[in-house]
Formats: structure tokens, C-alpha cells, sequence
């Protein structure tokens, strides 16, 4: 724990992020920290008990779990069409799978999504969508395909996406700091947005720009949350004492798809990014607002950092590099 401070302050020190929260997990004991500032307009140090924005955590923690949910109760199946559940969806041979895998033929993203003001607009834009290649031909990460999935689940559990989290996921693994509803006084500011839909620093409220127009309520972003709730997440993985059962699990760990992405070769499961070598021991995923886990069956631990390395702007993120620091340094510790 000293040597990820260590790490983590230098990356304060020189600005690289405001600060964060970080714990390291294992089937017997989560041991959490926290180092730097939650804001720096006013200059706030952190107390560990901030809430962060936890970005595309979101697609993994919440929406992957709940699609996952829907298939073991028989309600959904990874070949299910999407154009099945949503009409309005016009690629009839797209399926559940090809969107958690990210290689559906959808493209990354809505361009111009700061312009964005309702969700209304988010969805019309959503469905208007071509492909822009064959389907399992290649990666691309896409926040469309999981704004997809999130409408999926409102639409089967019959209720709002955070709604069916807290029943699912957040009641059941005691995670009470994880809402897409935070307390803002608790909540880390993230940017400083300057646009005609918002301006001002976003406390609070998401930063992805289609997840805020969506009311916060998205597939692909709107979590909040704290180091402390997501490692009980990660520990009831380890511990084999997940809201899902063991052998869905197993399954979300499988590689799927390893293929070129935006980034060079990709390995994908469901829902979850893997290191290329990996077949079936390692899920990781990031969050654009500077937070990262992973979990590691080859060492029965996991990870997660939460920051607002986007705080006050995004050019400002310079957290990747202490994360890859300390998933080096705790893998090489194991080894040892």
C-alpha cells in the first residue's frame, strides 16, 4: 500500500491528476486508501470520502452484470437481435453478443454529442446509425452499442437502469455510496464545461456528454461511486459470492474476440477488455474520468483506482501511466 502512495503522489505532485481513492483486493481482505484533492477551485484535500464519477465502469459494473442477469433468468440470450427487443433498430442481424464484445459494425461514438440537449435526441441519433464494418471483422470500442444495452435493460426489467442496479447489484453486495444519483456535496467535480447545454464545473452530474443530455440514466456512463463499494464488487467475484452465478462468470472472463482496435490488437470478453495474452483469467475496463479495476484469477487480486483526472479539463489527464506503475508493481510482487 506505502509504494501505490508513492506512486499515486507523484502523480499529484505533478499534476498529472487532482487525487483519487485506490484499494487492492483479495478474497480475505480489501485495503483502501486515498491521496491529493478532490477539487482545485476551491482547493479541497480529499478525505476518502468522495464519491467519483466512474465513466465506462459504468458498462462493466452495471450494464454488463445486468445483461447477464437477464440471460440467466431466460430472458434474454447472447443471440438475441437487437432489432428484436427495439424496433426502431434497423441492422436486423445484429445480436446481444456483437455489442458486448464491441464488434457489432457500429461506430465509436455520436459526433458533436456536447450539442445534445435531451434524451430524445440521444436515441434518434442512436438508431439513424450505419454500420461502418462487417460485423466480428474488427474492434471498436462503442459507447452506441452500450447506450443500446442500457435501453435494453430498462426495457426488460421494466424499469430504469439504476432502478434495476440498486435491486440487482448495489442492495445485494451492500454498495450504498454507488448510485447514479450521488450526493453532490460528497461528489469530486469532474470538467469544467463550456457549451450551450451546461456551463460550469460538472459536480455531481456525469461528464459524458450523451449519458448527461440521457438524464444520467445510460448504458454506457452515468455510475458514481467510491473505491470502497467497487473493491466489494471485485471481492464477491474472488470470493465466488457474486450476484451472478459462478459459471456465468467464468464466462464473462473467456476471451472472444482478438482482433485489431484503435489501439492495435484488442482482446475482448463480454463486456470487459483483456490483455492480449490472456485466455481466461483477467478482466480489466477503464473510465475516461481516470478510473481503472481489473481483477486477476492468476493471483486472486484485483484493483481499482478512482480520480477526477479530468478535473478541471480533459487535456489535464495524465493518470495512465501510475496506473500501468502499479498493475506492473503488483503483478511483479505476486510473482515474487
Amino acid at each position: 500500500m506505502d509504494k501505490i502512495k508513492e506512486i499515486l503522489l507523484e502523480g499529484v505532485k505533478e499534476k498529472a491528476f487532482p487525487g483519487g481513492q485506490y484499494c487492492v483486493v483479495t478474497k480475505d481482505e480489501i485495503k483502501c486508501g486515498y491521496v491529493g484533492y478532490k477539487s482545485y477551485e476551491p482547493l479541497v484535500k480529499n478525505n476518502g470520502e468522495e464519491i467519483y464519477d466512474v465513466a465506462s465502469l459504468t458498462k462493466v459494473i452495471s450494464t454488463t452484470t445486468l445483461i447477464m442477469n437477464l440471460i440467466e433468468q431466460g430472458k434474454l440470450s447472447l443471440d438475441a437481435k437487437i432489432s428484436d427487443i427495439l424496433p426502431r433498430f434497423k441492422h436486423r442481424d445484429v445480436v446481444i453478443y456483437d455489442l458486448l464484445i464491441h464488434s457489432s459494425g457500429l461506430p465509436a461514438d455520436i459526433p458533436k454529442a456536447a450539442t445534445l440537449k435531451n434524451r430524445e435526441e440521444v436515441i434518434n441519433k442512436v438508431y439513424e446509425f450505419d454500420l461502418i464494418y462487417e460485423k466480428g471483422e474488427k474492434v471498436v470500442y462503442s459507447d452506441i452499442g452500450y447506450i443500446l444495452l442500457g435501453l435494453i435493460v430498462e426495457k426488460l426489467y421494466g424499469m430504469p437502469i439504476n432502478e434495476a442496479a440498486e435491486k440487482v447489484i448495489f442492495s445485494k453486495l451492500n454498495m450504498k455510496d454507488s448510485s447514479y444519483r450521488p450526493d453532490v456535496l460528497r461528489a469530486a467535480p469532474t470538467e469544467k464545461r463550456e457549451d450551450d447545454v451546461y456551463n460550469g464545473y460538472l459536480v455531481g452530474r456525469v461528464h459524458d456528454e450523451k449519458s448527461f443530455a440521457m438524464g444520467g440514466l445510460a448504458g454506457h456512463a452515468g455510475l458514481f461511486s467510491t473505491a470502497k463499494d467497487i473493491a466489494k464488487f471485485i471481492q464477491s467475484i474472488l470470493k465466488q459470492e457474486f450476484v451472478l452465478k459462478d459459471e456465468t462468470v467464468k464466462e464473462m472472463f473467456k476471451s472472444r474476440i482478438l482482433k485489431e482496435g484503435r489501439y492495435g490488437l484488442t482482446n475482448r470478453s463480454l463486456g470487459w477488455d483483456k490483455p492480449v495474452d490472456d485466455i481466461d483469467k483477467v478482466i480489466m475496463h477503464t473510465g475516461f474520468t481516470g478510473c481503472n479495476m481489473w481483477i486477476d484469477l492468476n493471483i486472486n487480486k484485483g484493483f481499482v483506482l478512482l480520480t477526477n483526472g479530468v478535473h478541471p479539463k480533459r487535456a489535464n489527464n495524465n493518470v495512465f501511466p501510475y496506473r500501468n506503475r502499479i498493475r506492473e508493481y503488483l503483478t511483479q510482487m505476486e510473482a515474487k
